[in-house]
């Protein structure tokens, strides 16, 4: 059926609306051309008119006060509109919010879930603004997570922070943690005590490929892959490797031996050392970031701390290393 006037109504978003036998005031007709419209009729009451998108040729219903004093807009557009930005992020506009919010819909997600989204979020993630997350998945992430430190994740965080969840420890108390620090285990459990001072932590090596030098990274950590993938703003700019790791016992004894291998290279190989202004565009850290050529002493300091040196008690960490070139 036609859009035209001269039925008993106009279908419209597969409705029929009745046809409202009124005249066509020029300056309504000047005003939806104005906006991308053609003024075909007067439906339902005195307030309301007919309008014919020039872009895709469907009707809209509008008040005429719409028309004359805003910026209306063609809902079969906008539905296109979302459809696209939704099939960018593989998910599925299904139709409206079930709450009735015209600014959430209903959206279908290729993991298969379906909820409710803001329609601008998603048009945003489509954008490449923010990546578009299925709750029901984030939610069973989260949760695998906070198993692996032994915490179990209870729901949204008492605080205003959406970074943050709220959590229970394997000892009974509940806090608030960051979702990154609980990604990464890095968690003081307020209730028991149990810091990273006292759980057990790793010396690492890291290798970064900057665009002009090649660097590498000595530190602690209890996940030295998280932090190899933490330290990179852009990791196909700056490919890294992790080439080493040791266990400690304690984050304590991890930061006394971190720090006196860095101490001693400061001391005797201050050559070694890159200064930020040449990683600072590209690396997370503000320090610690040594020469390729300064691998071989670095791996025997490595050497040193796991076969028992402990810098506390003497400065002469070579006899705890094995046979390298250390190039010093």
């Amino acid at each position: 059926m036609p859009i035209t006037d001269t039925f008993y109504a106009f279908p419209i978003d597969r409705q029929m609306y009745p046809v409202f036998k009124g005249k066509k005031h020029e300056h309504w007709t000047e005003a939806a051309r104005r906006h991308g419209f053609t003024l075909i009729g007067r439906a339902v009451d005195r307030l309301h008119v007919v309008l014919e998108c020039k872009t895709c040729g469907d009707a809209t219903l509008k008040r005429i006060s719409v028309v004359l004093g805003h910026n209306p807009e063609c809902g079969n557009c906008i539905r296109k509109r979302r459809e696209a930005a939704a099939a960018k992020v593989g998910a599925t506009l299904l139709g409206p919010d079930p709450k009735g919010d015209r600014h959430y819909g209903t959206y279908k997600f290729a993991c298969g879930h379906v909820d409710r989204r803001q329609h601008t979020r998603v048009e945003a993630a489509a954008e490449g603004g923010h990546d578009l997350s299925c709750e029901t998945c984030t939610t069973a992430q989260h949760t695998s997570e906070a198993a692996e430190h032994g915490w179990t994740l209870i729901g949204p965080a008492a605080r205003n922070d959406q970074s943050y969840r709220q959590y229970e420890h394997e000892c009974g108390h509940k806090q608030d943690v960051s979702v990154g620090n609980m990604r990464a285990g890095d968690v003081n459990c307020a209730g028991c005590g149990e810091s990273w001072t006292s759980k057990p932590s790793k010396i690492y090596l890291l290798s970064f490929m900057l665009p002009n030098v090649p660097v590498i990274k000595l530190d602690y950590s209890n996940n030295p892959t998280f932090r190899l993938r933490q330290v990179q703003l852009d990791p196909s700019e700056t490919p890294g490797t992790l080439d080493r790791e040791i266990d400690v016992e304690t984050g304590h004894d991890a930061i006394c031996l971190e720090k006196a291998m860095h101490r001693y290279i400061k001391t005797h190989r201050p050559d070694l050392i890159v200064e930020r202004i040449h990683f600072d565009e590209h690396l997370r850290t503000t320090s610690e970031i040594y020469h390729e050529r300064g691998r071989a002493l670095i791996l025997a300091l490595i050497d040193a701390a796991d076969n028992g040196w402990d810098p506390n008690q003497t400065d002469n960490w070579q006899q705890f290393t094995s046979l390298r070139d250390t190039d010093s």
